[in-house]
Protein backbone atom coordinates (compact mmCIF):
# COMPACT_ATOMS: atom_id res chain seq x y z
CA UNK A 1 0.00 0.00 0.00
CA UNK A 2 1.27 3.42 -0.89
CA UNK A 3 1.11 6.46 1.03
CA UNK A 4 0.62 10.12 -0.14
CA UNK A 5 3.69 12.35 1.17
CA UNK A 6 1.18 15.08 2.25
CA UNK A 7 -0.65 12.58 4.48
CA UNK A 8 2.78 11.37 6.05
CA UNK A 9 3.93 14.98 6.43
CA UNK A 10 0.71 16.16 8.07
CA UNK A 11 1.34 13.32 10.84
CA UNK A 12 4.56 14.20 11.51
CA UNK A 13 3.88 17.87 11.67
CA UNK A 14 1.40 17.22 14.25
CA UNK A 15 3.40 14.42 16.46
CA UNK A 16 5.85 17.07 16.38
CA UNK A 17 3.58 19.73 17.00
CA UNK A 18 5.21 22.09 14.52
CA UNK A 19 3.77 25.50 13.84
CA UNK A 20 0.45 25.27 11.18
CA UNK A 21 -0.05 21.65 11.57
CA UNK A 22 -4.22 20.81 12.37
CA UNK A 23 -3.97 20.04 15.80
CA UNK A 24 -4.70 16.38 16.77
CA UNK A 25 -7.10 17.63 19.50
CA UNK A 26 -9.24 18.77 16.28
CA UNK A 27 -9.86 15.41 15.93
CA UNK A 28 -10.33 14.12 19.25
CA UNK A 29 -13.64 14.73 21.30
CA UNK A 30 -12.55 14.54 25.45
CA UNK A 31 -14.99 12.82 27.07
CA UNK A 32 -13.88 14.50 30.13
CA UNK A 33 -13.92 11.41 32.22
CA UNK A 34 -9.53 11.05 33.01
CA UNK A 35 -9.69 7.32 32.93
CA UNK A 36 -11.58 6.93 29.63
CA UNK A 37 -9.84 9.31 27.46
CA UNK A 38 -6.62 8.15 28.88
CA UNK A 39 -7.00 4.79 27.63
CA UNK A 40 -9.14 6.06 24.40
CA UNK A 41 -5.83 8.35 23.67
CA UNK A 42 -7.75 11.86 24.07
CA UNK A 43 -11.03 10.68 23.92
CA UNK A 44 -13.82 10.07 20.87
CA UNK A 45 -12.13 10.53 17.84
CA UNK A 46 -14.09 12.06 14.71
CA UNK A 47 -14.61 10.00 11.57
CA UNK A 48 -14.85 6.95 14.08
CA UNK A 49 -18.37 4.97 15.12
CA UNK A 50 -18.65 3.78 19.05
CA UNK A 51 -21.46 1.61 20.80
CA UNK A 52 -22.34 2.30 23.80
CA UNK A 53 -24.42 -0.69 25.70
CA UNK A 54 -25.72 -1.59 29.08
CA UNK A 55 -27.84 -3.94 30.52
CA UNK A 56 -31.21 -2.51 30.92
CA UNK A 57 -31.44 0.52 33.49
CA UNK A 58 -27.61 0.44 33.86
CA UNK A 59 -26.99 3.94 32.23
CA UNK A 60 -26.19 3.41 28.71
CA UNK A 61 -28.32 6.13 27.64
CA UNK A 62 -27.01 8.57 30.58
CA UNK A 63 -23.66 7.96 29.30
CA UNK A 64 -24.13 8.65 26.16
CA UNK A 65 -26.16 11.88 27.59
CA UNK A 66 -23.04 12.36 29.23
CA UNK A 67 -21.10 12.59 26.03
CA UNK A 68 -23.36 14.91 25.17
CA UNK A 69 -23.09 17.54 28.05
CA UNK A 70 -19.36 17.17 28.14
CA UNK A 71 -18.70 18.18 24.16
CA UNK A 72 -21.18 20.67 24.12
CA UNK A 73 -21.95 22.21 27.10
CA UNK A 74 -17.99 21.76 28.71
CA UNK A 75 -16.04 22.52 24.90
CA UNK A 76 -18.89 23.96 22.90
CA UNK A 77 -18.51 21.42 20.33
CA UNK A 78 -21.96 21.28 18.23
CA UNK A 79 -23.21 18.12 19.00
CA UNK A 80 -26.30 16.51 17.52
CA UNK A 81 -28.44 13.76 20.03
CA UNK A 82 -31.28 11.88 18.10
CA UNK A 83 -33.39 10.26 21.07
CA UNK A 84 -36.06 8.52 18.79
CA UNK A 85 -37.17 6.64 22.02
CA UNK A 86 -37.74 9.35 24.58
CA UNK A 87 -39.92 13.15 24.62
CA UNK A 88 -37.68 15.86 24.41
CA UNK A 89 -38.77 17.09 27.37
CA UNK A 90 -37.27 14.39 29.40
CA UNK A 91 -34.03 14.58 27.59
CA UNK A 92 -33.34 18.11 28.60
CA UNK A 93 -34.71 17.30 32.16
CA UNK A 94 -31.54 14.98 32.70
CA UNK A 95 -29.43 17.20 30.99
CA UNK A 96 -30.40 20.12 33.14
CA UNK A 97 -30.42 17.89 36.42
CA UNK A 98 -26.78 16.70 35.21
CA UNK A 99 -25.55 20.19 34.48
CA UNK A 100 -27.09 22.02 37.72
CA UNK A 101 -27.05 18.62 40.07
CA UNK A 102 -30.29 19.51 41.16
CA UNK A 103 -32.18 16.41 41.73
CA UNK A 104 -34.26 15.16 38.43
CA UNK A 105 -37.37 14.24 40.71
CA UNK A 106 -37.74 17.53 42.30
CA UNK A 107 -36.87 18.62 38.65
CA UNK A 108 -39.94 17.17 37.70
CA UNK A 109 -42.02 18.21 40.05
CA UNK A 110 -41.56 21.67 40.24
CA UNK A 111 -40.60 22.13 43.81
CA UNK A 112 -37.09 23.91 43.64
CA UNK A 113 -35.64 25.46 46.88
CA UNK A 114 -34.36 29.29 46.72
CA UNK A 115 -31.00 27.23 46.26
CA UNK A 116 -31.52 25.12 43.41
CA UNK A 117 -33.75 28.07 41.45
CA UNK A 118 -30.53 30.36 41.99
CA UNK A 119 -28.50 27.52 40.66
CA UNK A 120 -30.59 27.18 37.53
CA UNK A 121 -31.10 30.35 36.66
CA UNK A 122 -26.91 30.74 36.96
CA UNK A 123 -26.68 27.91 34.28
CA UNK A 124 -29.67 29.08 32.68
CA UNK A 125 -27.69 31.19 29.57
CA UNK A 126 -24.72 28.20 29.46
CA UNK A 127 -27.18 25.32 29.05
CA UNK A 128 -29.45 27.66 26.21
CA UNK A 129 -26.48 28.73 24.40
CA UNK A 130 -24.86 25.39 24.14
CA UNK A 131 -24.05 24.14 20.40
CA UNK A 132 -26.33 21.26 21.33
CA UNK A 133 -29.61 19.79 18.89
CA UNK A 134 -32.23 17.29 20.23
CA UNK A 135 -33.99 15.77 17.92
CA UNK A 136 -36.58 13.54 19.84
CA UNK A 137 -39.24 11.05 19.37
CA UNK A 138 -39.95 8.77 16.44
CA UNK A 139 -39.34 10.17 12.89
CA UNK A 140 -42.14 12.19 11.38
CA UNK A 141 -41.49 10.28 8.09
CA UNK A 142 -38.85 8.29 6.35
CA UNK A 143 -36.56 5.68 8.95
CA UNK A 144 -33.89 6.59 11.68
CA UNK A 145 -31.22 6.46 9.34
CA UNK A 146 -32.53 9.25 6.97
CA UNK A 147 -32.96 11.14 9.88
CA UNK A 148 -29.55 11.42 10.46
CA UNK A 149 -28.50 11.68 7.08
CA UNK A 150 -30.58 14.62 6.69
CA UNK A 151 -29.47 16.25 9.74
CA UNK A 152 -26.06 15.47 9.62
CA UNK A 153 -26.22 16.99 5.67
CA UNK A 154 -27.60 20.31 7.32
CA UNK A 155 -25.78 20.90 10.27
CA UNK A 156 -21.76 21.13 10.69
CA UNK A 157 -21.47 18.68 13.60
CA UNK A 158 -18.43 17.26 15.37
CA UNK A 159 -20.25 14.75 17.24
CA UNK A 160 -23.38 12.54 16.25
CA UNK A 161 -25.14 10.58 19.49
CA UNK A 162 -28.18 8.17 18.08
CA UNK A 163 -29.74 6.98 21.17
CA UNK A 164 -31.69 3.59 20.04
CA UNK A 165 -30.06 1.08 18.16
CA UNK A 166 -33.29 -1.13 18.52
CA UNK A 167 -34.96 1.78 16.22
CA UNK A 168 -33.35 1.13 13.30
CA UNK A 169 -35.50 -1.93 12.02
CA UNK A 170 -34.71 -4.62 10.05
CA UNK A 171 -31.19 -4.44 8.08
CA UNK A 172 -29.37 -3.31 10.60
CA UNK A 173 -26.30 -4.14 9.50
CA UNK A 174 -26.43 -1.81 6.52
CA UNK A 175 -28.32 1.25 8.62
CA UNK A 176 -24.86 0.55 10.75
CA UNK A 177 -22.91 0.61 7.86
CA UNK A 178 -23.84 3.61 6.26
CA UNK A 179 -23.88 5.95 9.14
CA UNK A 180 -20.46 4.64 9.87
CA UNK A 181 -19.56 5.80 6.47
CA UNK A 182 -21.03 9.22 7.04
CA UNK A 183 -18.91 9.80 10.19
CA UNK A 184 -15.73 9.05 8.20
CA UNK A 185 -16.64 11.01 5.09
CA UNK A 186 -17.68 14.23 7.14
CA UNK A 187 -15.61 13.59 10.06
CA UNK A 188 -17.65 13.42 13.00
CA UNK A 189 -17.13 11.36 16.01
CA UNK A 190 -20.52 8.82 15.47
CA UNK A 191 -21.77 7.19 19.06
CA UNK A 192 -24.55 4.67 19.21
CA UNK A 193 -26.49 3.73 21.78
CA UNK A 194 -27.38 -0.06 21.66
CA UNK A 195 -28.50 -2.76 24.04
CA UNK A 196 -26.69 -6.02 25.55
CA UNK A 197 -28.66 -9.43 27.01
CA UNK A 198 -30.45 -8.82 30.47
CA UNK A 199 -28.44 -11.42 31.83
CA UNK A 200 -26.35 -11.09 34.45
CA UNK A 201 -23.06 -11.32 34.02
CA UNK A 202 -22.27 -12.72 38.05
CA UNK A 203 -20.08 -15.52 38.80
CA UNK A 204 -19.21 -15.44 34.68
CA UNK A 205 -17.40 -11.96 35.10
CA UNK A 206 -17.59 -8.78 32.89
CA UNK A 207 -19.35 -8.63 29.87
CA UNK A 208 -17.70 -9.02 26.76
CA UNK A 209 -18.23 -8.28 22.84
CA UNK A 210 -20.49 -11.41 22.74
CA UNK A 211 -23.62 -9.91 25.02
CA UNK A 212 -23.60 -7.21 22.72
CA UNK A 213 -27.12 -7.07 21.09
CA UNK A 214 -26.47 -8.13 17.33
CA UNK A 215 -22.67 -7.90 18.05
CA UNK A 216 -23.16 -10.43 14.86
CA UNK A 217 -24.43 -7.50 12.94
CA UNK A 218 -22.67 -4.38 13.47
CA UNK A 219 -19.13 -5.56 16.18
CA UNK A 220 -17.18 -5.64 13.23
CA UNK A 221 -18.21 -2.22 11.75
CA UNK A 222 -17.92 -0.32 14.29
CA UNK A 223 -14.39 0.82 15.97
CA UNK A 224 -14.96 0.84 19.59
CA UNK A 225 -17.31 -0.96 22.11
CA UNK A 226 -18.25 0.68 25.27
CA UNK A 227 -20.34 -1.15 27.79
CA UNK A 228 -21.49 0.06 31.40
CA UNK A 229 -22.37 -2.05 34.32
CA UNK A 230 -23.34 -1.11 37.68
CA UNK A 231 -21.49 -1.41 41.23
CA UNK A 232 -21.55 -0.84 44.37
CA UNK A 233 -22.67 3.10 44.53
CA UNK A 234 -21.69 5.18 43.58
CA UNK A 235 -19.73 3.80 41.64
CA UNK A 236 -20.15 2.22 37.92
CA UNK A 237 -17.91 0.30 35.86
CA UNK A 238 -17.09 1.21 32.24
CA UNK A 239 -15.09 -1.72 29.88
CA UNK A 240 -13.96 -0.45 26.79
CA UNK A 241 -14.60 -4.31 24.80
CA UNK A 242 -13.62 -3.57 21.50
CA UNK A 243 -11.40 -0.32 20.72
CA UNK A 244 -9.92 -0.45 16.93
CA UNK A 245 -6.85 1.05 17.28
CA UNK A 246 -5.54 1.07 21.03
CA UNK A 247 -6.23 -1.20 23.94
CA UNK A 248 -9.14 -2.17 25.83
CA UNK A 249 -9.59 -1.98 29.63
CA UNK A 250 -11.89 -1.40 32.42
CA UNK A 251 -12.21 2.18 34.45
CA UNK A 252 -14.24 2.93 37.46
CA UNK A 253 -16.51 5.96 37.47
CA UNK A 254 -18.79 7.55 39.46
CA UNK A 255 -22.83 7.34 39.27
CA UNK A 256 -24.81 9.56 40.56
CA UNK A 257 -28.44 7.98 39.66
CA UNK A 258 -31.07 11.04 40.87
CA UNK A 259 -28.63 13.98 39.02
CA UNK A 260 -28.34 11.31 35.43
CA UNK A 261 -24.83 12.09 35.68
CA UNK A 262 -21.43 10.10 35.56
CA UNK A 263 -18.03 11.61 36.44
CA UNK A 264 -14.35 10.84 37.58
CA UNK A 265 -14.35 9.43 40.91
CA UNK A 266 -12.86 11.61 43.49
CA UNK A 267 -8.34 11.35 43.51
CA UNK A 268 -8.75 8.60 46.79
CA UNK A 269 -11.19 6.63 44.94
CA UNK A 270 -8.80 6.87 41.88
CA UNK A 271 -9.68 4.90 39.16
CA UNK A 272 -8.05 1.46 37.88
CA UNK A 273 -7.33 0.41 34.71
CA UNK A 274 -6.51 -2.86 32.73
CA UNK A 275 -5.02 -2.56 29.60
CA UNK A 276 -5.28 -5.67 27.29
CA UNK A 277 -4.45 -6.33 23.54
CA UNK A 278 -5.16 -3.80 20.80
CA UNK A 279 -7.84 -4.78 18.07
CA UNK A 280 -6.91 -3.60 14.35
CA UNK A 281 -9.05 -3.22 11.34
CA UNK A 282 -11.12 -0.82 9.69
CA UNK A 283 -14.10 0.44 9.59
CA UNK A 284 -16.43 -0.18 6.41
Amino acid sequence: MEFGDAAIGHVIARLLDEPGAVADRDRTIPTLLTGIDDLLAGGLRTGQTTVVASRPGDGSSTFALGLARAAALHQRISTLLLTPDAPESEVVMRLISAETHIPLQRLRSRHLDDTEARRLQERRSHLESAPLSIQAGRPSAGTLIDTVGAMTFEEDVRLVIVDGLTSIGTDLRRAVTQMCAWAREDHYALVLVGGVLPSQSGADGPPTLDDLRDHDSIADIVDTVIMIEQAAPPEAVVHVVKHRYGPTGTIRVAHTAHTSSFSNLPPSWAASTTATSPTHGTCR
